[in-house]
């Protein structure tokens, strides 16, 4: 079931970014607005995938994070975007008193579409605060000695920022984004294990190309 989220995300990704590359050839909706690509850096800070008894977790380790976002205007205003981000960190242990262990490494991809609200809509220079929401997923590759697995989860995302327009090509992109996402044990190990609804936090700063 989560492969076939996944093809079908990848599907519905690939075809927004098609329209995107088009309606950046053809000029534009006539909305005042063009589409736009914005590779970016930052920091992921993650959440308990599972909490034990007297302190005992287990999770992923805060580490950086690289991506890209494309964007296509549907109105002023209001845009469809799609992303796609990778990190990689260790597997850790929580242990009481000891703070914890790493026993493993962790690489995580976060892909999402949804629509986002305000930016630099019509606009070329100055300060635009914007919000977003949408669906996508986390993939994990976790290797651990000689064991290694893959976790697919469906992750929700809400993201807030502000683009910093330097002309009417560029702008400085500043923004967090929520991965809210439960592991998905099933699909790593063959069996349902509840975890935690844990929030991984991406905050990130880019460069936002407008076509």
């Amino acid at each position: 079931m989560s492969r076939a989220f996944v093809r079908a995300f990848a599907f519905s990704a690939a075809t927004m970014l098609s329209s995107s590359a088009l309606l950046a050839q053809t000029g534009g909706t006539g909305t005042g607005v063009g589409a736009t690509l914005t590779p970016y850096a930052g920091y992921l800070i993650t959440g308990n995938w599972y909490d034990g008894p007297i302190g005992t977790s287990i999770s992923t380790t805060n580490s950086a994070t690289v991506g890209v976002q494309g964007s296509m205007p549907l109105a002023k205003g209001i845009a469809l975007v799609g992303n796609l981000a990778y990190a990689s960190g260790d597997l850790r242990i929580g242990l009481p008193l000891i703070s914890g262990v790493n026993v493993g490494d962790a690489k995580t991809w976060m892909y999402d579409a949804g629509i986002e609200l305000g930016g630099l809509a019509g606009k070329t220079t100055g300060l635009a605060p914007f919000v977003s929401g949408g669906i996508g997923g986390m993939t994990n590759d976790i290797k651990v000695s000689v064991f290694e697995t893959r976790a697919t989860s469906v992750a929700y995302t809400l993201g807030a920022g502000v683009d910093m327009g330097i002309n009417e090509n560029f702008a400085l992109r500043l923004q967090a984004k929520d991965y809210i996402s439960r592991f998905n044990s099933e699909d790593a190990v063959g069996f349902r294990a509840e975890g935690n609804l844990a929030h991984n936090l991406a905050l990130t700063a880019g460069i936002r190309f407008v076509f």
